[in-house]
């Protein structure tokens, strides 16, 4: 890969962000590289002449540099889910799980991925549609869906490939990738999935009322569907990576997510 161009991702509260945007590009200008600042970095005081991009408009580049922890990473990601583009996560936060470069060796592996000194490590990405909405949801770690009253139980049956499998009375749904398995899903009781698992995300009813329950494990060309019940169910939210809340209206009859 010819690298022309990327973009800079990262959560200007940090108290080293400044000084890595501003090395970060140093080293794109000595390089005959373009890149693009997130409009969150208008704060910073930059040295020159710098493009700034919308999450709502991300440009084409080859590749995205993240600055933060592992939750700035996993909003990156999704700005730039579509095409995808690789990912370079600078560890400045409490979790490390992702983002797992340092600070020290920022411009060491930025040199490495201009002599196309790397490899790319592929990750599932969750897709999830509501009935009643054309947007479409993306998630890196898990979508979970649960009642904005903490102690109302949320009733609701599964679909896989539009067979029915069961229903459930429970706190909530998590669906989480292998990524995701480390993260809410793995706190509910289920165990991690090593990227190349053969069974892609799990399906995690948790605090279930019941004796029976257990996560499922499903391959990742299925589609799961969740259907609510509507005469008990009035303010259900849809969760994307603990960060984006999507209100589910009562007239919301089933929710699909797919990968």
């Amino acid at each position: 890969m010819q690298v022309k161009s990327f973009a800079i991702w990262a959560n200007a509260e940090k108290e080293k962000v400044p000084a890595l945007v501003q090395n970060a590009l140093q080293w794109a200008s000595e390089n005959n590289i373009n890149v693009h600042l997130a409009d969150r970095l208008k704060s910073i005081s930059i040295d020159g002449d710098v493009s700034y991009f919308s999450t709502q408009n991300p440009p084409e580049v080859d590749f995205l540099l993240c600055l933060g922890g592992d939750g700035t990473l996993i909003s990156g990601v999704r700005i730039f889910s579509n095409p995808s583009v690789p990912v370079i996560g600078v560890h400045l936060g409490g979790l490390g799980f992702l983002a797992q470069i340092t600070p020290e060796v920022l411009i060491d592996k930025l040199e490495a991925v201009k002599n196309n000194e790397f490899k790319i490590q592929d990750r599932l990405v969750l897709s999830a549609k509501i009935s009643d909405n054309n947007n479409s949801f993306y998630a890196v770690n898990d979508f979970v869906v649960q009642n904005e009253t903490s102690f109302r139980v949320t009733s609701l049956s599964l679909f896989i490939d539009n067979q029915h499998v069961s229903d459930y009375k429970s706190d909530g749904i998590i669906i989480s990738t292998p990524t995701g398995s480390t993260a809410y899903s793995l706190s509910s009781g289920w165990t991690n999935c090593s990227t190349r698992c053969f069974l892609n995300y799990s399906n995690n009813r948790y605090a279930p009322h019941s004796l029976t329950s257990r996560p499922l494990v499903l391959p990742p060309d299925v589609e799961v569907e969740f259907r609510f019940n509507a005469d008990s169910e009035k303010n259900l939210n849809l969760i994307v990576d603990g960060q984006n809340i999507i209100k589910l209206h009562k007239s919301v009859y089933g929710e699909t997510i797919s990968s």
